[in-house]
């Protein structure tokens, strides 16, 4: 009675096994989900893996129309809605709006009908066709890819329209990051592991800014207020100014810092598609006019100037400032005002009258010597729209100090009392700054360095040091400085500049340099811990701006956490891989002292032979190869940033203490308890040996992968009596360059285990 009462059940499951088997049979169609076609491990991604498992395969699913190719057949407007003249492309979604349930559906032709065009938004329709990836980076083809249906054209098949609703799915509300960190491709990175989810699916960004786009069919793109950005596809015809097909609207693409209430549209892989080929991430597609909302373009405001640009107390301060009005349509500056205050007092304003051009301009009054001097610039336009220089006024203000003179220290140049990070003497030439060179082009050399990620440079630097303390460090560019060396003493005259959100005198000649001494003792080191440099603190805050070019020094043991940093807060992967166009990799590493707090450190720039595989040399002699969890008994350097982090810039290999590396222990193995002792030796060159112990016999697996993560080589795979075991490895049919192998044991009592460890092939 048992068994019988499940037969309902088995003769269920039979019928529904003989039908889907009997309709594969029949049309050579597997029925499938869409989240089986688009869903990916976070393992994968996080490598940007991205492709479907079910590329080349025969599928048939049920999906909602995001947006159909043309306007609205059911309404009887059939133009061209989603670009092409020779074939329909279709956006939908998983019925359920699951997460990995987006596609794109493709007729690559207009030949056969499949009723494709003939959808109207909201139809629920059944599909079939082949899945396929579009746009896989040559020699990588498992990355940057948009996966699509290519629709069944040659049997004669038609899509099902199985029914209609009242319009397209709601939108997923998202924000950039979960696409992209920093400015991509000018030094961001993919977001593959949260992006990759919403491909082809319906989503909702708010709040953002219109900014540049780079040509071709990004014209525009979006940026958060951290400067993350996302780029526009002008892939519908109502957002395009050279449609492809019919002319819907007259259309025109909205001024850069146009407010942006909310975006709407389809997220896809825009690999191949623009200026920049492959390196190009995801980007949206606004489909129907009401995907836009936009607020009203308020005024530009730009190149301020101020003279003289080092006040005295007798002067009055003429603030100039270029101001122009974007809007969609013609306006006009209604209202432009001078804010000012002395020594953090309650601020006073003056109108500043337009004097030629576009410029506008006020004086200041005199102030006394010493006077911190804060001020900002507002404009109006006549729609109400306003902005200010600077844009965030919490953030931060212009301001200078007043002095006697142009003379100045290390200090004077490098002081902000805001979190803007820049200095007050900006753009103006400055004499008589002192101090020790810490850092010179040896040192420091700067890269030019070509991969598989692109290009990256970073410039040659030198720096000088005042004593200690905060805004103690300068860093001096330009060719002359190239003659300097660490411990000389000089005093130099140049112009301040901001380079990417760092301070720095430019010395255009030799006779800006006045050779004090050589051979001087360096500032000693600041001690500080991982949480004052903390990897998370934004550009100019003041907690660490004052560190900016300071010799610096983590005197504690520090643990590396993270051993790909992408920029922001991103960890791009646990093992030491290359840089590539959705891993940016800078050579930057993320440790943590006792605080628990990370800060970055970063690889690239300095004269030293320490690595975190961002060139793919591995460990190429005499080079070190850091890894995950390695210990580092100090480390020190100046302090930098680019690309959205400060970080610490070590010079030579004695700003390393000793390195301990991950999973380095005693080859004695404890015969009562699981092991995997480190391999002897390492590195190798082709044998070494590997040690393990089992306490309970059982199935063990002893493996060895490639740093992609691929097996090479398995050593053990059966049935293992408890004991301890030697097995030797030869290494021959490999490449130089770091390892893993990999201990997994399941014992007859039922415990697992599992040990990872890294070894180094040498030849």
């Amino acid at each position: 009675m048992n068994k019988l009462k499940h037969l309902p059940l088995i003769l269920i499951a039979m019928y529904i096994a003989y039908s889907v088997g009997f309709n594969i049979m029949s049309t050579g169609f597997v029925p499938v989900t869409l989240q089986q076609i688009q869903t990916k491990s976070p393992d994968s991604l996080v490598l940007g893996r991205d492709k479907s498992e079910l590329e080349g395969d025969s599928v048939e699913f049920v999906a909602r129309v995001v947006a159909p190719p043309r306007v609205s057949p059911a309404n009887n407007d059939f133009r061209t809605m989603l670009r092409g003249t020779s074939s329909w492309t279709c956006y939908a979604q998983d019925t359920a709006s699951g997460l990995f349930g987006g596609i794109v559906i493709r007729q690559g032709s207009r030949g056969p009908q499949t009723a494709l065009d003939l959808v109207d938004t909201g139809a629920l329709i059944r599909v079939r066709g082949v899945v396929q990836e579009f746009g896989a980076t040559s020699g990588n083809n498992y990355a940057n890819c948009l996966t699509q249906l290519a629709l069944d054209t040659a049997t004669g098949y038609t899509i099902t329209i199985l029914g209609n609703s009242p319009g397209r799915p709601s939108p997923k509300l998202v924000n950039i990051t979960q696409f992209a960190n920093g400015d991509y491709p000018n030094g961001g990175s993919i977001n593959y592991v949260d992006g990759e989810k919403y491909e082809g699916m319906y989503v909702e960004i708010r709040n953002v800014t219109i900014a540049a786009g780079i040509g071709n069919r990004q014209p525009w793109s979006v940026i958060d207020e951290n400067g993350n950005k996302l780029y526009m596809r002008d892939f519908s015809n109502f957002f395009s100014t050279q449609p492809s097909g019919d002319t819907l609207r007259p259309w025109t693409n909205p001024a850069l810092g146009t407010y942006v209430n909310y975006i709407r549209g389809v997220i896809i892989n825009a690999n191949n598609e623009g200026a920049f080929g492959n390196q190009l991430p995801y980007a949206i597609v606004p489909i129907y006019p009401n995907d836009l909302s936009l607020g009203n373009a308020p005024p530009v405001l730009s190149s301020p100037t101020r003279s003289p640009g080092v006040p005295t107390p007798t002067d009055s301060v003429q603030v100039s400032a270029t101001i122009t009005d974007p809007g969609l349509n013609p306006l006009t500056i209604a209202d432009v005002k001078l804010f000012w205050r002395a020594n953090g007092s309650p601020f006073s304003n003056k109108q500043m009258p337009l004097v030629a051009g576009n410029i506008y301009s006020a004086k200041l009054p005199p102030h006394v010597l010493g006077t911190l001097v804060e001020y900002f610039i507002r404009a109006e336009d006549n729609l109400g729209g306003v902005r200010l220089l600077p844009a965030d006024t919490l953030k931060s203000k212009l301001f200078y100090i007043v002095r006697s003179s142009d003379s100045m220290s290390v200090q004077d140049v490098q002081y902000c009392p805001n979190n803007g990070g820049r200095s007050a003497y900006e753009g103006f030439d400055v004499r008589g700054v002192e101090g020790i060179v810490t850092a010179d082009t040896t040192d420091i050399a700067g890269i030019n360095y070509t991969g598989y990620g692109g290009t990256q440079t970073a410039p040659r630097r030198v720096y000088i040091q005042n004593g200690t303390g905060p805004f103690s460090g300068l860093w001096l560019s330009g060719n002359a400085t190239d003659v300097l060396r660490k411990g000389d003493r000089v005093r130099v005259t140049g112009t301040v500049e901001e380079n990417f959100s760092v301070t720095r005198i430019n010395i255009v000649s030799p006779s800006g340099i006045n050779l004090i001494s050589t051979g001087n003792p360096l500032p000693s080191p600041q001690i500080l811990t991982t949480a004052q440099l903390a990897n998370s603190k934004q550009d100019g805050d003041t907690t660490i701006e004052k560190w900016e070019s300071v010799y610096i020094r983590f005197n504690v043991p520090v643990d590396i956490t993270c051993i790909n940093a992408g920029i922001g807060l991103a960890c791009t992967t646990s093992e030491p891989l290359i840089d590539t166009t959705f891993r940016r990799n800078f050579g930057e590493v993320l440790v943590k002292d006792a605080s628990g707090v990370e800060a970055r450190i970063e690889l690239q720039d300095g004269n030293h032979n320490f690595s975190n595989n961002w060139d793919g040399l591995g460990s190429v002699p005499p080079r070190t190869l850091l890894t995950k969890n390695d210990i580092i008994s100090y480390v020190e350097g100046v302090l930098y940033f680019a690309f959205s982090n400060y970080k610490l810039t070590p010079r030579r290999d004695n700003d390393f203490g000793t390195v301990t590396p991950v999973g380095i222990t005693n080859n004695t193995l404890n015969a009562g308890s699981y092991d995997l002792a480190q391999n002897y030796p390492n590195p190798f060159n082709p044998s070494t040996v590997i040690r393990f112990n089992i306490p309970v016999s059982g199935n063990v697996s002893l493996k060895i992968y490639d740093m992609l993560g691929k097996e090479v080589n398995s050593l053990v795979n059966g049935f293992r009596q408890s004991g301890a075991y030697d097995i030797s490895f030869n290494g021959s049919g490999l490449s130089s360059g770091v390892y893993f192998y990999k201990l997994e044991a399941t014992g007859t009592n039922g415990n697992n285990f599992v040990m990872t460890k890294r070894m180094v092939l040498i030849k």
